[in-house]
Parts: C-alpha cells; structure tokens; sequence
C-alpha cells in the first residue's frame, strides 16, 4: 500500500480503543482498497464483512476465510440467501463478546461519488444482537471517513480520517430496536459526512466536482472542503490549474520503466473492467502479482550479460526509483 499511494494520511487514530470490541463503520468508495487501507492502519486485526459472490469459488473461499473475510448477502443475492445472514450475525455478536474488531461498509455498495450514502440497517442489528446476548457489554462504533484525491488513477492519495468512539449502549433501547436503529444510524451517518467530503444533492453534481477540480482543492482535508461547501463559498474558489512539467516527466518515466506491464494492463486488463469503481483494485492487484515477475524477468536478461550481484542491484534500483517516482507524484 505504501508503494501503490504517493501519500497515505491518517488522522484521529487515537479514537480506536486498543482492548474492546470495536465495529468500524466506513464509507465505502473504491471496493478493495478501502478495506486494505483501513486493515494496515487501524492498530487492530479486525474482520471484514464482505460480499457474498466473492466467495463462490472454494479455493477463494479459504482465502478469504484465512484474512478474516466474513460474506455478508444481500437482496440483489437473492431474496432466499438473506436468510444465510441470521448465523453470519449471530457469528458477529460473537466475535464482539470476544473483544474483536470488525468492519462493515454500511452503505451496501461503493460509488466514487463524494458523498455520504443511505446506510443499511444490518449493523445495528449485529450491535443489538450482541448486547442482547451481554447487556453489560460495552461495545463502541469507530467511524473512518475514507477519502481520495482520485481514486481511479494511478498514482493516487489517500486519507483515513478516525471519528471519536460512539457509546452504543447510549443508543440502544431494548424496548424500542426499531427508534434504536435508527437514531444510531443517523448519528454514523451525521459522523461519517463530517470525516469524508459530502455532497448532498444529485442536480448540480457533475458542475459543482468540475468547480472544485478546476480549483485543485484538497480532497485530503474533507473538514475544510465541506465548510466550503457549506458556505456555498465554492463559487469564490479561484481556478489554480496548471501544467507541471516535472509531473509529465515523472510519470512517462514510469511507463518507460515498466513498458511490459503497461502494455499488458492497458491492452487486456483496463479493457475488461467495466466499472471504475474497480479499477484502482484491479490495477493494485495486477501490479501486486505482476511487477515480481517483471523483476524477474529483468534479472534473468542482465544475467546474460553481466553478473548476479549486478543483476540484483539492478532490479533493486528499478524498484526504488518506481517507488520515488509514485511518491514525486505527491
């Protein structure tokens, strides 16, 4: 992850408690990666909750068993596979009497726009479950804004903002689960917006994203972008687009480095992903299992004219100087 980002942000890591059960709560943007980003930089070992297709494959399943991926369905599964989720819950309840972590994306898909969306109730469900099993666990929720300068690209950036601990206990009513969930939905929702940037209505999407692109804000800090727009100030933002050699320069050199992988991404692979929500994953994926190869590869070629020791300097060189390129992207 620190190779694929120019930058990684992380700010309010302090909110996550150490030794209690914790449900992180995302916005969910750019498939994968999100859960990745959050995995390697949350001080936890928590458990996913994931889409249930991506576990048809047996061999894929014991993977995804192995990293602590939980499937979770959902109505475009089929209506008869939401009743494989009353054991998926009842599995979660446990795993928190446990004191482990999990993390769910409650707003049940991933868009690339910049906004909140809707969130589904099957959190607080596993939340309630839990407490109904131990009423005097305490059980807290972690909200993490996810947020991307732009997650399609390569070399992107990227910022996990963690929002203070919410007391779930505070919300919940055992008399009353329907008003539990959701005032405790509301809350997530209200936190989540003020830790990623959000815009709220559709009409006027496009031009206001044109506005703030042309401006060059900074999707990194969402607090100050969502006072502007709040301020309705976006109108004001003057246009700070400009042509950067250096930036050109940079990342031709990184085509040139690695001409075999381009061809072989943008010929085959960028072709067969339909939706740009996947790309970033895809292209994560592809460099993770390619790019050792190619290194390979290179070593075996240098083997022909010079000596090992030569060979791996190198490949080590190509490394590093990819690396330096990805991070001069910043």
């Amino acid at each position: 992850m620190t190779f694929y980002f120019g930058k990684i942000k992380i700010e309010g890591l302090w909110n996550v408690p150490s030794k209690k059960p914790i449900l992180f709560v995302a916005n969910h943007q750019n498939a994968l990666l999100d859960a990745l980003l959050i995995a390697t930089h949350c001080h936890r070992k928590p458990y996913f909750l994931t889409r249930s297709d991506v576990f048809k494959s047996e061999l894929l399943k014991q993977l995804f068993e192995f990293l602590q991926m939980i499937p979770i369905y959902r109505i475009r599964d089929g209506v008869n596979s939401l009743k494989g989720n009353t054991a998926i819950f009842e599995y979660c309840s446990r795993l928190l009497q446990g004191g482990e972590a999990i993390l769910i994306f409650p707003e049940g898909n991933h868009s690339l726009k910049r906004r909140v969306r809707p969130l589904s109730k099957g959190f607080t469900r596993i939340l309630f479950q839990a407490l109904e099993s131990n009423p005097t666990m305490d059980i807290g929720i972690v909200p993490i804004g996810v947020n991307y300068v732009n997650a399609a690209v390569f070399p992107d950036k990227a910022a996990l903002y963690y929002g203070e601990e919410i007391k779930v206990h505070d919300f919940f009513d055992k008399d009353d689960k329907s008003g539990s969930a959701s005032r405790l939905k509301e809350e997530v929702s209200r936190q989540l917006k003020k830790l990623t940037t959000h815009i709220e209505g559709e009409e006027g999407y496009d031009d206001l994203i044109e506005k703030l692109n042309t401006a060059n804000v900074d999707y990194l800090h969402p607090q100050a972008l969502n006072l502007i727009l709040e301020k309705e100030a976006v109108l004001n933002l003057e246009h700070k687009g400009k042509f950067s050699a250096f930036k050109y320069f940079f990342k031709n050199l990184i085509i040139v480095l690695n001409f075999p992988m381009i061809i072989l991404w943008s010929k085959l692979i960028r072709p067969k992903v339909t939706e740009p929500e996947f790309l970033s994953t895809v292209r994560f994926m592809f460099v993770l299992l390619l790019y050792p190869v190619q290194c390979f590869l290179l070593f075996l070629v240098v083997m022909i004219f010079l000596d090992w020791p030569t060979a791996i300097a190198i490949c080590l060189g190509h490394l590093m100087l990819n690396i330096a390129l990805v991070k001069l992207q910043r």
